[in-house]
């Protein structure tokens, strides 16, 4: 029994090994570079590629980050790691960093600020057009602890999606070798490598998951870490179909992005998720994010979510508008004026005044209701201007930008409202169209009662 999952074993790693030569054949005539860390992953991935690029046709060398965690121990790594190039004749870059000062700096992870590090360290390497790829010993096991790791922190299916063979300028040819694959190799073929002790530390959510999770699931299901690993696999497939179908839903103009209302919850927040990243939200998005803007197709038009990044999330008649706001310049047409019953041309909206509540007037602004003999002498009709306010009805004082924001219109139309205001101190008694203040309101013992509309001017 035991001779026959052997056989399996040895035909299941001659197959990967198969699939890692063909996957090579796309690499003639480019430059890789092995991240090496002195381990047995990458240590076996050096020497493999290192085997094959004569008769693939690929320019070979290596990288090492000395992190600076371990002190004289990640050093001797370094060291290590030299001395083996030099053997085995291959070049090598060397990066040196103090991590645990960076990780304080940047309040992050040790874990975290040892990543960014070395990403930093690659694509430095590839921008100075020195390298075209950069080859990491990432392979099954690591899929399968990934994907357990996001899993436990509630991540969606993208969260489950595999990492790719190649992605960008970064490859990772062992992708489908086990970690046992990989100590199998590193025995055959009798190579030295190091041992970094904060592997086996169980401090770290993932040693833990590595170390404990795994081996047990696999105690419990063989073949549990493939078949992990497989579904991480499945899920990429199935999330990269439903990206496309989501990318349906978005229509782009002038750096705003429509989402075409749709029930179907998995593609519009896709679609949400696309947008949000085109307007610059590429970390600092929740799941309650997503679930707030899908939501919000079933608000009333005008309603309006405020997001990270200062992104704004709009619900129009038929779909949602994401966008960053901007302040629109606005230069009326007329000078300011004091207020009267002859109205006011304000450029793009022409205010009347009137006795009578039916001036013939049928759009989406309100008709205004209030007390004439309540407007001091000194109001004028006029346009915001910095520290507005108005006092609403019940007394409360708010900023005229507050204000806006609390009725959700839209930032285009703010600038170009025109105002019944002081010329000077900034009290706003009626926003045209919008709604009066508390202190000119109609009660009991009004005597002259206006009315006060709008109607947008014909360009």
């Amino acid at each position: 029994m035991e001779k026959a999952v052997f056989l399996r074993q040895i035909l299941a790693l001659r197959k990967k090994i198969c699939y890692t030569k063909r996957m090579l054949e796309n690499y003639q005539g480019k430059k890789i570079c092995v991240a090496v860390s002195g381990g047995a992953d990458s240590v076996a991935l050096l020497h493999y590629l290192n085997a094959l690029k004569g008769k693939y046709g690929y320019y070979l060398c290596a990288v090492h980050c000395e992190h600076g965690i371990r002190g004289e121990e990640s050093r001797e790594d370094m060291r290590f790691v030299e001395a083996l190039c030099f053997k085995w004749g291959i070049g090598l870059f060397v990066f040196e960093g103090d991590c645990p000062a960076r990780a304080r700096k940047e309040k992050v992870s040790l874990e975290t600020a040892a990543r960014n590090f070395r990403y930093e360290c690659f694509r430095s390497i590839i921008k100075k057009n020195k390298m075209d790829f950069i080859a990491t010993a990432h392979h099954q096991n690591d899929e399968a602890e990934t994907v357990l790791f996001r899993l436990a922190r509630g991540a969606s299916l993208g969260g489950m999606s595999a990492m790719k063979e190649e992605s960008g300028y970064l490859i990772r040819p062992f992708l489908r070798w086990s970690k046992a694959d990989i100590l199998g190799y590193i025995q055959e073929n009798g190579l030295e490598y190091r041992q970094d002790k904060t592997n086996f530390e169980l401090d770290a959510t993932r040693n833990k998951i590595r170390l404990e999770v795994l081996p047990k699931l696999e105690e419990a299901v063989s073949g549990a870490t493939e078949n992990i690993a497989r579904f991480s696999l499945l899920a990429s497939e199935d999330d990269a179909l439903l990206c496309e179908l989501a990318q349906e839903l978005i229509t782009k103009k002038k750096g705003e992005y429509y989402i075409s209302f749709s029930d179907k919850k998995p593609l519009f927040t896709r679609a949400a998720l696309f947008a949000l990243k085109g307007l610059g939200l590429e970390k600092d998005y929740t799941s309650t994010h997503l679930q707030s803007v899908f939501l919000l197709q079933y608000l009333e038009r005008g309603a309006r979510l405020d997001l990270p990044k200062n992104i704004c999330a709009e619900r129009l008649e038929y779909c949602i508008k994401l966008y960053i706001p901007t302040e629109e310049v606005f230069v009326p047409l007329g000078e300011e004026k004091d207020f009267s019953a002859k109205g006011f041309d304000g450029g793009r909206y022409e205010v009347i005044v009137s006795k009578s509540e039916d001036v013939g007037l049928e759009n989406e602004w309100k008709t205004l209701r209030l007390d004439g003999n309540k407007i001091p002498k000194t109001a004028v009709f006029r346009f915001r201007k910095e520290g507005d306010f108005i006092r609403t009805f019940g007394g409360n004082t708010k900023t005229l930008k507050k204000f806006f924001n609390e009725k959700k219109l839209p930032v285009k139309e703010r600038g170009c409202l025109p105002l019944i205001a002081e010329r000077e101190s900034g009290e706003v008694y009626a926003v045209c169209g919008v709604e009066i203040a508390e202190s000119v309101k109609v009660d009991e013992g009004t005597e002259n009662v206006l009315y006060i509309s709008i109607r947008k001017k014909e360009k």
